[in-house]
C-alpha cells in the first residue's frame, strides 16, 4: 500500500477505533469514580464529546492507578513516624481553650497534627515582603535550611535564593531543597549550582514521560521553608519573578508548630531520598544548647494539616468543611481557583443562612482560563444565597480563610478539586484574634479594590458567555 492509501485507511478507521475505545473506557470510569457521580459524569461527557483528547487523557492521567505509589508513600510515612517517636520535642503550653477540639478518626489524625499552643506568627502579605523575610532567615541560619516548593523558577528571584543558599552552605549550614518535578520542570539546571556548592536538591516523584503518565496527579503542591527548626514559613507563595506581581499571603511561625512543619518536610524528604532526619538537631532545637535562650511563649494556637492523595479521606477538605460550618459572624475567603463540590457549596450557603457575612475573593484575570470560566459558573448559586463574590483586579494567588474573629487558615490548598483530592498540600489553622484581625485587614483592602459581582450582572450576561461558563462547569470535577 502506498503512503496515501495507508493514510486514507487510518482516517477511515480512526473514528471507529476511538468509538470502540470510548466504550471500553466507560467501565473504567464508572469503577474508578464510584461514589463521585459528578466526576464520573464529567469524564463520560468528555469521552463522548472529545474522544480523541479524553480517552488518552483518562488512561495516561485520569485513571487512579497509583496504588503502589500510594502504598509506598504510606509505608515511608510509617517508617519515618516510627523513627521520630523517640526524638525529644520542645514543650508546648496548654491550649488557650478556644481552638476547636476535634475527635478525628485515625485516618485524619495521620495528616492533621494536634493543635499546639505558645506559637508566635507574623502575616506576610505579598511576595516582596515574604521574600525579604525568607532571605533574612536564610542569611541568619546556623545549622540547617529546609525548603519545599512546587514551583521554583530559574529567573532573577530563583537565582537570588540560590545565591543565599550557596552562602549558607559556605558557612557550614546544611541545605536541603525538595521541589516538584511538574511545577519545577528544569530543576536539575536550576539547582545545579547549589548542588555543586554542597547543598542537596531532589525532585518529588520525577516523571518518566514529561506531562504524561499517572504521576501527573501525584504532585507536591506544598510551599515550606524551615530554618534551624526555629522558624517555619508556609502559605501560597512560590519562588519566581511572576509572584512579585501577584497578590498572595504567607505566615511566619515560631514555636512548637515549627516541629510539625519540620516533620512534614522530613517525611517528604525521607520518601524521596530515604535519608532519615529523625534527630534532635532538627526538632525542639532551641532546647539543645544552654547558649540558646528559650523563646518567649506566643499567644497563637496552631494546627498544621498536611494532606495528600495517599489518604482515603482528604484532611484539608474535611477541616475546611468543618471550619465553614463553624462560622457564625463572618466567613471570608481568598482563593485563585473556585471549583467546589456540592457539599461545599451547600456549606457556604448554610453559613449565610445562619447570618454569617460570607464573602469570596477570586481573580478577575486568572492564569488558567478554563478554571476561571468554570469558577464563574458557581457565582449564580452563591450570589442567590446572599454570598458576596468579588473579582480582584489582577491575579489573587492567596489561599486564605477567616472564620468569625478568631480562626484563620493560610496554606497552599486552593478551593478546588485538585487541591482537595490530587495534590499534597500544607495548611495552617491558627486560633488568634490578632492574626485574624491582620488577615481581615487584608481582606477589607481587597474588597475595596475589587469589583463585586451583582445578581443583575449574572442575569444580564450574554448567552454565549453563560454557555462557555456552563460548559467549563461540566468539566469542573476533573479540573
Amino acid at each position: 500500500m502506498t503512503v496515501r492509501e495507508v493514510t486514507d485507511a487510518v482516517i477511515t478507521w480512526l473514528p471507529t477505533a476511538f468509538g470502540v475505545l470510548t466504550l471500553l473506557t466507560v467501565p473504567s470510569v464508572l469503577l474508578q469514580r464510584q461514589g463521585r457521580p459528578n466526576a464520573a459524569l464529567s469524564w463520560l461527557f468528555a469521552l463522548f464529546a472529545l474522544p480523541y483528547i479524553a480517552v488518552p487523557a483518562w488512561w495516561f492521567a485520569g485513571r487512579t492507578h497509583l496504588g503502589r505509589r500510594k502504598a509506598r508513600r504510606k509505608h515511608a510515612a510509617r517508617r519515618f513516624t516510627g523513627a521520630l517517636a523517640g526524638t525529644p520535642r520542645r514543650p508546648a503550653p496548654a491550649l488557650s481553650g478556644v481552638f476547636p477540639v476535634l475527635d478525628l478518626p485515625a485516618e485524619l489524625r495521620q495528616a492533621a497534627f494536634p493543635p499546639s499552643a505558645g506559637n508566635r506568627t507574623r502575616l506576610l502579605v505579598d511576595a516582596a515582603v515574604a521574600y525579604d523575610a525568607w532571605e533574612q532567615a536564610i542569611n541568619n541560619a546556623r545549622d540547617h535550611v529546609h525548603l519545599l516548593f512546587y514551583i521554583w523558577n530559574d529567573d532573577a528571584t530563583g537565582r537570588r535564593f540560590i545565591a543565599a543558599l550557596e552562602a549558607a552552605v559556605a558557612r557550614g549550614v546544611e541545605v536541603r531543597v525538595l521541589y516538584d518535578d511538574v511545577g519545577t520542570s528544569r530543576g536539575a539546571r536550576t539547582f545545579g549550582p547549589l548542588v555543586r556548592a554542597g547543598g542537596k536538591a531532589r525532585a518529588f516523584m520525577p516523571l518518566r514521560f514529561r506531562f504524561f503518565g499517572p504521576e501527573i496527579n501525584f504532585r507536591n503542591h506544598r510551599k515550606l521553608l524551615v530554618v534551624d527548626g526555629r522558624q517555619a514559613f508556609l502559605g501560597g507563595i512560590n519562588v519566581g519573578d511572576e509572584y512579585l506581581a501577584w497578590h498572595d499571603v504567607a505566615v511566619q511561625i515560631e514555636g512548637p508548630a515549627v516541629d510539625q512543619a519540620q516533620e512534614v518536610f522530613c517525611d517528604d524528604w525521607f520518601y524521596v531520598t530515604d535519608e532519615n532526619l529523625a534527630a534532635p538537631r532538627y526538632f525542639g532545637c532551641w532546647e539543645r544548647s544552654p547558649k540558646d535562650p528559650v523563646e518567649p511563649s506566643g499567644d497563637v494556637d496552631c494546627a498544621i494539616v498536611a494532606s495528600g492523595p495517599a489518604e482515603v479521606v482528604n484532611a484539608t477538605r474535611e477541616l475546611v468543611f468543618l471550619a465553614i460550618t463553624e462560622a457564625r459572624k463572618r466567613l471570608w475567603i481568598l482563593t485563585p481557583y473556585l471549583i467546589l463540590d456540592s457539599a461545599l457549596v451547600l456549606a457556604l450557603r448554610a453559613a449565610r443562612y445562619r447570618g454569617a457575612d460570607v464573602r469570596v475573593v477570586v481573580p478577575a484575570r486568572s492564569d488558567i482560563w478554563l478554571i476561571r470560566r468554570a469558577s464563574r459558573a458557581f457565582y449564580p448559586d452563591l450570589v442567590a444565597a446572599g454570598i458576596r463574590v468579588f473579582e480582584y483586579p489582577g491575579m489573587v494567588h492567596a489561599k486564605a480563610m477567616i472564620v468569625d474573629q478568631h480562626l484563620t487558615m493560610v496554606g497552599s490548598a486552593n478551593m478546588d478539586t485538585r487541591s482537595f483530592r490530587l495534590n499534597f498540600e500544607l495548611t495552617g489553622f491558627f486560633a488568634s484574634d490578632r492574626l485574624n484581625a491582620s488577615m481581615a485587614a487584608v481582606c477589607e483592602a481587597d474588597f475595596a479594590k475589587s469589583h463585586e459581582v451583582l445578581a443583575n450582572e449574572i442575569r444580564d450576561r450574554a448567552t454565549i458567555t453563560r454557555m462557555v461558563d456552563a460548559t467549563a462547569h461540566l468539566l469542573s470535577p476533573i479540573l
